[in-house]
């Protein structure tokens, strides 16, 4: 090999070190939300749910999106999905304009959205089957036994909806939407209904498979509750009371992973990001504060 070439070898892996560097430190954005304004008709006349919204996520965050009720939470969110059309702006995810719903984008809902008529195997299977196109069925059905089994609910998946518990019924939820393997992971107050013991575990096995998936999935939650949104999320969305709510604040939560709930509740940075928060979303803390 010439001078020249081993110049330009050496120029080559310098250049590709640079990437994969440039990469990791300052990972593609995954979604994109740009000066977007979402607009409902109404008998009243036009009701503005989100105004002028600039959201940027990189791949692989976990971001949490809180305010008040009907500051449009749900409706940003769903701009990501594709269920709702933004009025004006535009929404990309992994780099695509949304038009549409899309197996790139899986959705968990409070609700959970079982079939009750299905057992909890058939209820992954037939979503797997339905976005899942280029596997055969036994690859389908061993996705879904490995989903199943990572959220411990195998020996349960010949149950029907009706005879799980609310936190096992959003376990199946969560094995579900993550089997199709979605790029992005969207959460509308997956945990609101459960008990503090129930929902601090699903914060678990949902950071567990988030980790086995080596943090590649991008995860947008909306939530109320300032603790889980502080322990799950890289940063903290909130949003302006409604109507035509706007982005008030972004909360940067640089605590590192893992990380244990005993633990960071003592994190002097925890702490400062809890009441920094607070102050944003509770305007009012007795009823001195009215004099």
């Amino acid at each position: 090999m010439s001078q020249t070439s081993i110049v330009a070898a050496k120029q080559d892996v310098i250049e590709i070190a640079d990437i994969v560097l440039e990469q990791a430190y300052n990972p593609p954005k995954s979604i994109e939300i740009n000066n977007v304004t979402v607009n409902f008709k109404t008998p009243k006349g036009i009701y503005t749910a989100v105004k002028d919204i600039d959201l940027s996520v990189k791949k692989g965050e976990i971001v949490s999106l809180i305010g008040h009720s009907g500051c449009g939470k749900s409706t940003l969110m769903g701009t990501i999905s594709g269920m709702v059309q933004p009025t004006s702006g535009e929404v990309y995810a992994n780099g695509t304009k949304v038009n549409s719903p899309g197996p790139d984008r899986g959705i968990v809902f409070q609700n959970y959205s079982l079939l009750p008529w299905l057992t909890v195997y058939k209820n992954i299977y037939v979503a797997v089957d339905s976005a899942v196109k280029d596997i055969s069925a036994s690859e389908k059905a061993r996705l879904v036994e490995t989903n199943l089994k990572m959220v411990n609910l195998w020996e349960h998946k010949d149950k029907l909806p009706g005879q799980l518990s609310g936190g096992m019924k959003q376990r199946v939820a969560i094995a579900r939407a993550f089997s199709i393997n979605p790029r992005i992971l969207l959460l509308d107050e997956p945990f609101g209904a459960l008990d503090a013991l129930t929902k601090s575990a699903m914060h678990i096995e949902l950071l567990k498979l988030w980790n086995l998936d080596n943090r590649e999935k991008t995860i947008v939650m909306v939530t109320h509750d300032i603790e889980e949104a502080i322990f799950l999320s890289d940063k903290v969305v909130v949003l302006n009371n409604g109507p035509a709510a706007t982005i008030k604040e972004i909360v940067d939560v640089p605590l590192k992973r893992p990380r244990n709930k005993k633990d960071i509740v003592h994190d002097p940075k925890y702490m400062e990001i809890h009441d920094r928060l607070l102050n944003l979303l509770i305007a009012k803390f007795s009823i001195d504060d009215e004099h």
